[in-house]
This record gives C-alpha cells, sequence and structure tokens, in this order.
C-alpha cells in the first residue's frame, strides 16, 4: 500500500527562511503557523519575474532583453500564481524541516485563501497529521504453524478436468435433459414492464454459471433456469433492469423476464489423455501432470508462507494498541471504497447494484482500510527500532527485475513509474517485505501435515496453460463479486 505523504526532498530548489509555530489540534493533528519574511518573498518574486523577462519573445525586443517592468506588468497575474506556488511548496516544506514533523498524508491547506504580495511578510495555516508514536508489542519469537507443502493427487486430477474444460466444444445436450451449470440456454427472451412487453429477444442466448444467468440485461441467480427442458417457458419477477438495457428511459425499472427455452447446450470436455497433452505442448499426459504438480507446489509454497506471514503480523497488531489519524484514515478509506467499486463495475456489475450494495461496500472499506493502515504503521515501526533501511540500490535492483519480467527496458520502467508517482509505492513495498522478513527470521515456525482441501469449494475453471491456478483453493469466496456477463455488456 502507499500511504500518502508530501513531497519535501522533490524540489531542488533550497528551503525558506521560516518562522513556524506548532499546535496540537488533534489525535496525530498538528496546526502549524508559518510566517515567510517578505525578504524571502521579494527574492522569489524578483526570481520568478527575471526568469520570465528573459525567455520571453516579443516583437521588438531582442530575445532576452524584454523589460522587467514590461513583463510584470503584462503577466502579473501569472507571476504572482508562480510565486505562490513556490513559496508555499517551499515553506512547507521548510516548516516540516524545521519542526522535525513526521508527517502522513495529504496536507490540509486551501492556497485560494492565501494572498502573496511581494514586499509584505506571509502567514499562512496548515493542518497536518504525524505518524503515529506507541509502544510496539512483542515481535520476536513468536510461534506459528506453517504446513508442508504437499500437493494431493486429488488436486491434480481436479486441475487436469478444468485445463480439458479449456477446450470443451458445445454440444446438444439430450432431449429430455434440464438445464444445469455451465449450459447455453437458446430462446426467446421477453421484458415486461408493468403489465407491458417492452422488449423481445428472438435468439437469446444465457448461460448458467457460477450461480449466476449471464447474457440478460439484469443480475439473475441460477435457480430461474435451473432444470428447464427444451419447449418450457420460465418467468422470473421482480428484476431491476441494468444500466445496458435498450430503452434508457426503463433502466433501473422493476420487470418481468420470461425466458422460452428452444435449445440446451453443454461443454463437452475431451479425454484427459496423452492428446490432450499435445495440445499444451507437453510430451504425453505424465509430464503435463508433472507440470501441473510443480506449478501447484510453487504456487501453494507461496501461500503458505504468506499465511503464516500473515499470521505473525496479526500477532504483533494484536499486541500493539494505537489510535489511527482521523483524516487518513478516512481519504484511504474512500480511497479503497472507490478501488472496491471500480473493481466491481468493471467486472460487469451495473451502477443501481453497486448503490444498493452501497453501505456494505463502505463498511467493508472501512474495515480494510484501517487493517492496512495499522499493519503499516506497526511495521514502519519495527523497521525504525531494528534499523531496517531500503537502500536506493535495492528500488533499482527491483526495478530491473520488474522489468525483465515486463519484457521492458529498466530506464523506461523508473521513468513511468517517476511520472505515475510510483517510485515511493515501491519502496514502501519493500520496507513492508524487509520488516515482514524479519518477523519471519524471528518466528518460531513449526512445520505441519496439510489438511487436504475442500475441493468443492473451489472454482469451476482455471484458465492456464498447464492447469496451474492462482486461486487459494478451499478459501470461502463467497464476499467475492458476481461473475461477469459472457458478452460484456449485460447484467447476470
Amino acid at each position: 500500500m502507499a500511504i500518502p505523504t508530501p513531497d519535501v526532498s522533490g524540489s531542488e530548489a533550497p528551503a525558506l527562511e521560516v518562522q513556524t509555530q506548532v499546535e496540537e489540534a488533534g489525535t496525530w493533528a498538528k496546526k502549524v503557523a508559518i510566517t515567510v519574511p517578505a525578504k524571502e518573498i521579494a527574492k522569489i518574486y524578483d526570481g520568478v519575474v527575471g526568469e520570465l523577462a528573459g525567455n520571453l519573445r516579443l516583437p521588438g525586443f531582442r530575445p532576452g532583453k524584454v523589460p522587467r517592468a514590461y513583463a510584470e506588468k503584462k503577466f502579473k497575474d501569472d507571476i504572482v500564481k508562480q510565486v505562490k506556488s513556490d513559496v508555499v511548496e517551499r515553506a512547507f516544506r521548510a516548516a516540516l524541516e524545521r519542526e522535525k514533523l513526521d508527517v502522513v498524508g495529504l496536507p490540509d491547506l486551501d492556497p485560494e485563501q492565501i494572498q502573496v504580495e511581494r514586499d509584505k511578510d506571509l502567514r499562512f495555516d496548515v493542518q497536518v497529521e504525524v505518524k503515529p508514536t506507541f509502544e510496539l508489542g512483542n515481535y520476536k519469537g513468536l510461534a506459528v504453524e506453517q504446513e508442508e507443502v504437499e500437493i494431493f493427487d486429488e488436486e491434480i486430477d481436479q486441475q487436469l478436468k478444468a485445463v480439458a474444460e479449456r477446450f470443451a466444444e458445445q454440444s446438444d445436450a439430450p432431449a429430455d435433459a434440464g438445464v444445469q451449470d455451465r449450459d447455453i440456454v437458446s430462446g426467446v427472451l421477453k421484458y415486461a414492464v408493468d403489465g407491458q412487453l417492452v422488449h423481445t429477444e428472438e435468439d437469446a442466448r444465457l448461460m448458467v454459471m457460477n450461480g449466476h444467468t449471464l447474457g440478460a440485461w439484469a443480475h439473475l441467480g441460477d435457480k430461474w433456469l435451473m432444470g428447464a427442458k427444451a419447449g418450457e417457458s420460465r418467468k422470473i419477477e421482480n428484476v431491476a433492469l441494468s444500466e445496458g438495457f435498450p430503452q434508457e428511459a426503463l433502466r433501473g425499472k422493476q420487470a418481468v423476464l420470461e425466458a422460452e427455452v428452444k435449445k440446451i447446450q453443454r461443454p463437452v470436455s475431451p479425454p484427459i489423455d496423452d492428446a490432450l497433452a499435445a495440445k499444451l505442448g507437453q510430451k504425453d499426459l505424465a509430464t503435463l501432470k508433472d507440470r501441473i504438480k510443480e506449478e501447484l507446489r510453487d504456487h501453494l509454497a507461496k501461500q503458505v508462507r504468506k499465511k503464516a506471514r500473515d499470521e505473525l503480523v496479526e500477532q504483533v497488531l494484536k499486541a500493539t494498541t494505537f489510535e489511527l489519524p482521523k483524516r487518513l484514515t478516512e481519504t484511504y478509506t474512500q480511497r479503497v471504497a472507490q478501488g472496491g467499486a471500480q473493481m466491481l463495475a468493471q467486472m460487469g456489475v451495473d451502477s443501481d447494484a453497486l448503490a444498493a450494495r452501497k453501505d456494505e461496500l463502505m463498511q467493508r472499506a472501512v474495515k480494510d482500510a484501517e487493517d492496512e493502515l495499522r499493519k503499516f504503521f506497526v511495521l514502519d515501526a519495527l523497521s525504525v527500532k531494528e534499523g531496517l533501511k531500503v537502500e536506493d540500490e535495492e528500488v533499482d535492483e527491483e526495478i530491473v527485475k520488474q522489468a525483465r519480467s515486463r519484457g521492458m527496458r529498466a530506464a523506461d520502467l523508473f521513468e513511468r513509474l517517476e511520472h505515475e508517482g510510483g517510485i515511493e509505492q515501491l519502496r514502501q513495498d519493500l520496507q513492508t517485505k524487509k520488516a515482514m522478513d524479519y518477523l519471519e527470521e524471528q518466528a518460531e515456525i513449526k512445520v505441519v501435515p496439510r489438511k487436504k482441501p475442500d475441493l468443492t469449494q473451489s472454482h469451476e475453471h482455471c484458465d492456464h496453460d498447464h492447469g496451474h491456478c492462482d486461486h487459494d483453493h478451499g478459501h470461502d469466496h463467497s464476499h467475492e463479486a458476481p461473475a461477469p456477463d459472457a458478452g460484456g455488456s449485460k447484467g447476470s
């Protein structure tokens, strides 16, 4: 995670001479009164005017010879704007350095309320929040169990099945078959609002998958069509039409949907044999199984280590109590909430469904944000106490590593990260990793036999070249968003 902080080191210009006064303004909050002497403002003002006059190209004047008074009069508003920007940024940086404030979050400051004049002292207030200080709970010699990295035959079989499903071909279901999961239903789909037929699709194609019906202009569960046979009609009431419904005025309205099933198709997977392995570029089925086992083992090794490390962090968090900075928490919560909403929207959840889940999503965002912030501050405090630092060379090495994995030049990746403000995010990620490495090194880890996972709770389909699935098999995914629709524009 990246905790937003003011940039107090990026400017090449020296910090200004300032006077400061700090007052308490709440938990971890400070009110900083900053005074900039008129002589400092005059220096910046004259510098901005001189640079502008030197760069101007105006008719009747030689390059670089535009009179300063002329430039100052003609571009007064632009000059004042630039001076104010420079003064406020440099004065704020100087105040933080002078008072040795370890600020987190962005400052509460309204530049529009600040008026700068060349020959007058400038005084303005800014509110900031600082890193919490607290007594760090015990973090050495913590006990944690870590499962053996053992892959069961059932997991390999499941992945082979998932691989075979990638090559499945649609085939007509038996005449007396009822709709089941992963079937495609072809037929007529009618939409009615207030008893009036408003839309008909003569060649609708609906897919039933993982508890959802995909392909309709609404978010639907699978109970509606499950078990229906060819020639049968099914009706569902009180369904909200999605944002993509063709008639804009009816979007969000409650509707009745009726489907007349004409044909049912279901995927038929090829045999799991040497021929399937050959399609994946493997010598034979035995080789494919070995490859799957190797990939599952690599994935599981990362998974069990992460679980153990997370448990260690959780033990330290439980032993460490402190309040979070209020404004930072609110800001970060909004960021988490927006990110979650954007992810759900990309997955096909329409705005009406998001609005209906607003309170639920916000409650989750509050918890997630607070958990992440507490973890950040605790691991940061651990790093400070143990003198764990991320050197510039380590950041460079990580950029080179990531660039190689992406198939791009390290210089290009560095430029992109610098432009997007990602260097600090990368540094924080490395700092977090270094602190967690230390926790792990100091812990008493007991390796225990791995329990067989409940494969009935895993995903129905994993789309990887060699059967490897980057999902936590056996993990409860009930909190995740509904699957997106097959067409990308209709609801599920």
